[in-house]
């Protein structure tokens, strides 16, 4: 197969798709045959391909969408001369679509004609000379008509320009692109049309050498309807130095900047530095500073710097001394912070057998805040989604109706009470709580961006300690840390405003493998106390995995289970989660997979945070793949059962939702 990359669609009517393609696919093979030591095409591809997707889902109403796919993919690769000296890729594929939705009420079809192409060509890049060239051209554009009178049209065009300097010192890149983006879109005769139209240009400059990285962006973004008006420029810079000299010491230097005008403004920079400097074969220290500063709808600017003393003794124990001044800036808010702590940590590979791990560390602060009392912007923080999908944010007094939730790229923005829901905790705190179902998993990154208001002008001490340990012991490992932090107010605003916080995790784990099955046991206690808030998570998890000894003819199988079961036990709300996944993998033989599946959770909430003091989740799927391949055949299976069972308390009200789904797609691969 060629290396392909995927590409997006475009639409031009149904006869000239099949003419143009007929035409390509001959033209393609006179040269073929033509071909001689300067110019050379590789074997044609053309693959023909049927799709199917049929989706029904009973929930109170039934409704069912079905989708057929049917169309050609040539694809042609060659060079000229060398492919070092010239390359080019011709990709096309023309696609014809036909989609029937049937409700209670209606029934609508949709016919589309869809064309897809990417044209690529690499100048010299193979070659010793100083410069090589990349050119790429990618258009999209679809027509999706309905029989009541709705429409769907896309237009998506792309052209790109790389230029790339070879310079073994310092080479470098300079790329331009070019994306235009054109909808329309609407619902029925009746209804009026909703567009977008946008042009974005991008340029990228990059270089780096052993010790200096530069990186440097421009994004220019014209929203030509005028209504929306949301044009913008966007002005990036990273600039990274590193500097190694002496014995294991070495010089870091990070530059960060941005600046966006236009719609939604904001200029942000950020500037570092670490110097690590090696004293005796078993001391070294570190010294560090950063400035970073956002202006956005009020400014805020912070200063750091930190010293960092370190000692290994018997490559076993290793202990640290720091202190570091910080200071943060903004409209409302003067904030000064300075601590000094100590660290150690001892480690063990082979002691008795068991691989020991344990920590000791305290340190002392002291915070002299002075506020205006008005608020402050928090961007972007970082959160992990726990199994329990329980997320407590770091701020409190926070403004919820401000309440941003994005994926970790920023991209993606979720939706309250479809994706997450609000729940106001004692001690003033607020926390994020996942809806089952929704577009945010355990294990997931989000970013949480709100508005809090400022704390009261005050100065108060705080002491922090912890400690932790790990003893792994072939088939059991255990593992516990304790963490504290107490607020002691010298001057200022009443206690009230401080807040005491301590985090608790121990963790219990058994291995074995018993008749050639990989099992753990687990189970693991997490409690969090943060001023008036208290939170208890009791979670057991079991899991095993079964692998048969590999038969000839590539036959194998893998049977996998895991069960979790959690408790969470907090002031307004107590949360009981079961959940089970089955699954097999069997590669029945080398032309032949099939994977089953079969999943389910049971959630159960209690407490006054939830509408009517209860409410009860059930999740359950079933489902099939199996790929098949035969010389030019490739035929792929999907089957999926999904049921969710919603029940709330406060009305006695039951929602049921199902849904069946079946997905098929047929290749031919004719050259």
């Amino acid at each position: 197969m060629l290396p392909l990359e995927v590409m997006t669609r475009s639409m031009m009517p149904l006869a000239f798709i099949w003419f143009f393609a007929t035409i390509t696919f001959f033209w393609s093979e006179r040269l073929s045959a033509e071909s001689n030591s300067s110019f050379v095409l590789y074997p044609t591809e053309l693959d023909a391909v049927v799709k199917f997707d049929g989706t029904k889902t009973r929930n109170g109403f039934e409704s069912e969408e079905i989708e057929w796919q049917a169309g050609l993919r040539i694809a042609q690769m060659g060079y000229l001369l060398d492919p070092r000296i010239a390359w080019f890729l011709i990709d096309i594929e023309p696609l014809y679509t036909w989609t029937e939705v049937e409700t209670d009420d209606t029934v609508e079809e949709y016919d589309g004609e869809l064309f897809n192409y990417l044209l690529q060509t690499s100048l010299l890049q193979g070659t010793p000379g100083p410069f090589g060239l990349d050119l790429s051209a990618q258009k999209n554009t679809s027509l999706n008509t309905g029989s009541l009178g709705s429409r769907f049209d896309t237009d998506i065009e792309s052209f790109a320009a790389t230029l790339n300097w070879k310079n073994s010192a310092f080479p470098m890149s300079l790329s331009y692109e070019e994306k235009t983006l054109d909808e329309e879109f609407r619902s029925s005769l009746t209804n009026p049309v909703t567009e977008r139209d946008e042009l974005l240009k991008s340029w990228n400059l990059k270089g780096r050498s052993s010790k200096l990285s530069v990186h440097l962006t421009h994004d220019e973004l014209d929203d030509r309807i005028i209504s929306r008006n949301q044009d913008y420029e966007l002005d990036r810079a990273n600039i990274s130095h590193h500097l190694l000299w002496g014995r294991n010491s070495q010089l870091d230097s990070n530059l960060n900047y941005s600046d966006r005008t236009g719609f939604n403004a904001n200029e942000r920079l950020t500037v570092s530095e670490s110097a690590r400097i090696q004293h005796l074969d078993n001391v070294h220290s570190r010294t560090s500073y950063h400035y970073q500063s956002t202006e956005q709808t009020i400014e805020n600017t912070e200063h750091g710097g930190r010293f960092e003393l370190h000692h290994r003794l018997y490559n076993n124990l290793n202990s640290m001394g720091y202190a570091n001044l910080n200071k943060r800036e903004s409209d409302d808010l003067e904030e000064d912070k300075w601590r000094v702590g100590l660290e150690t940590r001892y480690t063990k590979n082979k002691l008795l057998g068991a691989h020991i791990s344990a920590g000791v560390r305290a340190s002392y602060q002291e915070t002299d805040r002075v506020s205006t009392l008005g608020t402050i912007d928090v961007i972007d923080e970082s959160q992990s989604v726990p199994f329990t999908g329980a997320i407590l944010l770091e701020q409190r007094f926070i403004i919820t109706s401000t309440i941003v939730v994005t994926d970790s790229d920023g991209i993606t923005v979720y939706d309250e009470n479809t994706d997450y829901t609000i729940i106001d905790l004692s001690g003033d705190l607020t926390q994020l709580q996942i809806v089952p179902g929704g577009r945010i998993n355990s294990g997931d990154t989000i970013l949480v961006s709100y508005d809090a208001e400022i704390l009261p002008t005050q100065e108060f001490s705080t002491v922090f300690t912890n400690y932790h340990f790990t003893i792994d012991y072939d088939w059991v490992r255990l593992s516990h840390s304790d963490s504290k932090s107490d607020d002691k107010l010298i001057a200022g605003a009443s206690e009230s405003f401080l807040q005491n916080t301590r985090n608790t995790y121990t963790d219990l784990e058994f291995h074995f493998k018993p008749i050639n099955i990989d099992t753990v046991i687990g189970a693991e206690r997490r409690y969090t106390e943060t001023g008036g808030f208290e939170s208890t998570t009791y979670s057991f998890n079991q899991r095993f995995s079964w692998t048969p000894t590999a038969r000839r003819g590539g036959q194998s199988i893998n049977w996998s289970l895991n069960a979790t079961q959690s408790f969470t036990e907090q002031d307004f709300l107590d949360t009981d989660l079961y959940r089970v996944d089955f699954i097999v993998n069997w590669q029945a033989s080398r032309n032949l997979t099939i994977r089953p599946t079969i999943s389910g959770w049971k959630r159960k909430d209690v407490g006054s945070a939830i509408a009517g003091g209860r409410k009860d989740d059930e999740f359950f799927t079933a489902g099939i793949l199996a790929q098949w391949r035969y010389r030019k055949l490739d035929l792929d299976f999907k089957y999926n059962h999904d049921r969710r069972e919603v029940t709330n308390s406060d009305n006695s009200d039951t929602t049921e939702t199902n849904e069946d789904r079946l997905m098929i797609t047929l290749r031919r691969r004719i050259l």
